[in-house]
């Protein structure tokens, strides 16, 4: 009786232990919505909220409130920020995804932001005129609520939506946020670095194919892990990024349209990012018979007056990737090519990121 007891038990923790085993192929993602990991400060001057390497499929979503009321609810992000600098701008990006049908210029957001000491600026508009379903970005500028404040303590963004018309609430994916564009005072002198990837070096292969159900760029749909990633590691000392040059060869169908139906990522050691879609007129083509060789040539940076770049203040050191994704759900295969185009002609290209900036 007592043998036949620890067979039987015996079975039995082999059918729990068996329950709890997993196929390597299969996602935990696919069964439970999280959140991801808080991203590690870029520097005393700049942080992003969460960090985009970890982005998981299906994550939580954190819809922003809706109400008549500002003074009712609201979401609020908090960001530990230091340097000692005194402040002259404050900035925030914001990775937004709008209602499921809704454009995200339709959506009525508002922004403000609060210092360490208490300080609170006006509630904002979120300008989303530059925010598409291909760049989720929205930046809102507080240039002169805070002069004079410090920049240490924990710094705080609050959305809300202040129209309570029930047509679905908007979803907070991201946030960074930039004290005088992420750079100390006195810093200066130009810095360059580049890093290329061979054949041997690089992941030259097919773009993975997916759409988000929400909106074609929502990572809380598809995660990072669906997304073709490149790695950049930077090693020739420490500077401030101003702005980041890419080269990016592609092949394809003729008649695919690698620029329309691309989503682009770049994130920085610290885990913040910068989305776009891959600039159409930036690309030199040649058709080889039914073969399309596109050549992407593009610069990343501040232009003018207008928004802040994401990155800019970011340190260079360290591993930065490139994420592509391939959005239109076709069956219209695209790749990362060693095969370029430079002059009209076919040539040898190699995957390159080059990052500028000042120390």
């Amino acid at each position: 009786m007592k043998d036949r007891f620890v067979v039987i038990l015996l079975l039995t923790m082999f059918a729990l232990m068996g329950a709890e085993c997993q196929a390597p192929w299969e996602d935990d993602d696919d069964e439970e919505k999280r959140l991801p990991d808080r991203a590690l400060a870029s520097s005393p001057l700049l942080r992003a909220y969460y960090d985009m390497r970890d982005f998981p499929r299906k994550m939580t979503d954190l819809k922003i409130p809706e109400g008549d009321d500002f003074d009712d609810d609201h979401l609020t992000v908090s960001f530990g920020m230091g340097g000692g600098e005194t402040v002259t701008s404050v900035r925030t990006h914001l990775y937004l995804v709008p209602p499921k049908g809704t454009p995200m210029t339709s959506v009525e957001l508002r922004c403000r932001c609060v210092a360490p000491n208490g300080t609170t600026s006006s509630w904002k508009v979120v300008d989303a005129a530059d925010s598409t379903t291909l760049n989720p970005q929205a930046e809102v500028t507080f240039d002169f609520e805070f002069d004079g404040l410090i920049s240490d303590g924990t710094w705080k963004i609050q959305l809300k939506d202040p129209i309570e018309d029930d047509d679905g609430r908007a979803v907070f994916r991201n946030a960074s946020l930039h004290i005088n564009a992420g750079l100390a005072a006195g810093v200066g002198g130009a810095n360059t670095e580049t890093v290329t990837l061979d054949v041997d070096e690089g992941r030259y292969s097919e773009v993975p194919e997916f759409k988000g159900s929400r909106a074609p760029f929502d990572l809380g749909d598809f995660g990072t892990r669906k997304m073709l990633r490149n790695d950049f590691v930077f090693t020739g000392g420490s500077f401030f990024v101003t702005s980041i040059d890419l080269v990016i060869s592609t092949n394809a169908d003729d008649e695919v349209a690698v620029a329309g139906d691309s989503a682009v990522m770049v994130v920085s050691p610290s885990g913040n990012w910068m989305a776009f879609a891959l600039p159409e007129d930036a690309s030199e083509d040649l058709t080889l018979g039914d073969l399309k060789l596109q050549t992407f040539r593009f610069s990343l940076g501040t232009i003018g007056s207008g928004p802040l770049m994401n990155l800019n203040g970011e340190p260079s050191a360290g591993t930065w990737s490139l994420y592509i994704m391939d959005l239109k759900v076709d069956n219209r295969k695209w790749f990362l090519s060693t095969e370029g185009v430079n002059g009209g002609l076919a040539s040898t290209e190699i995957l390159s990121m080059t990052l500028n900036g000042v120390s």
